[in-house]
């Protein structure tokens, strides 16, 4: 009867061990260090409407292995605005955790260090008010703006869900440590004009950064990690962005 009662417990709980989220957070060997060298990359940023694509941006990602540190430079080249978004994220090496974060454009100005807390500025540059920053934060955490690098360099595997502890300032929203969930990974398939037939992993993934949860898909090479392309949907607004040459 003991057998049959623990038996019976085993099978309901199966459906429930599906569900358990692996939990991301910077450690040594986190990744595989042969996807951390140095890279640049374009992309298109376009806003999607029915069958229409908009071009909005181009988006040029720079990778510089530095030693002990990884510097990710983003620049954004708006085609409304005459002066680029430049964003610069500096991350450890060993385990992928933050060093600092600094963002200029036209509309602000903002510096993070990272450590037991996290530490800068912010300047809005329509009022020119300036506000400093001083968040005390646990331990464990990605910035935001480096967390979609980090997904392109994840042991990824089918059907993979698993939580990510990331940092974000959002003066007119959500400060402090928010979560990214990888909701699910799957096999597919990309046609490169450049390359043929490529085996991706599709990775969706969501995110509290912003006013609106956000979610993305991003397409992403299984041999290279190379991502090809990212879907984005953030409240009634659907974005892409298109790999440059590929």
């Amino acid at each position: 009867m003991r057998k049959k009662n623990l038996l019976l417990l085993f099978c309901l709980a199966i459906p429930f061990l599906g569900w358990s989220q692996q939990m991301i957070k910077p450690e040594k060997n986190i990744v595989d260090k042969k996807w951390i060298k140095n890279q640049n990359y374009q992309m298109i940023w376009s806003a999607v409407k029915d069958t229409l694509r908009i071009p909005l941006a181009t988006v040029d990602t720079q990778v510089e292995v530095q030693g002990d540190k990884i510097l990710v430079i983003t620049i954004v080249k708006m085609k409304s605005s005459a002066s680029p978004w430049i964003d610069s994220t500096l991350v450890r090496r060993s385990d992928l955790s933050p060093i600092y974060h600094s963002s200029y454009n036209a509309q602000r100005e903002m510096v993070l260090h990272f450590g037991d807390e996290v530490m800068g500025f912010y300047k809005n540059m329509a009022t020119g008010e300036t506000t400093k920053i001083n968040e005390p934060v646990h331990p464990g955490y990605f910035d935001s703006n480096f967390y979609p690098m980090l997904i392109n360099w994840l042991p990824l595997k089918k059907n993979l869900k698993a939580e990510i502890a990331i940092f974000d300032y959002n003066p007119n929203g959500k400060t402090g440590l928010l979560k990214a969930n990888i909701l699910d990974v799957r096999e597919g398939e990309f046609n490169s004009k450049k390359l043929g037939k490529r085996k991706i992993w599709v990775v969706e993934v969501s995110d509290e950064i912003g006013s609106t949860n956000g979610r993305s898909i991003y397409q992403i090479d299984q041999l290279t990690r190379q991502i090809y392309k990212q879907n984005i949907s953030a409240g009634s607004r659907i974005m892409e962005m298109t790999l440059v040459g590929h």
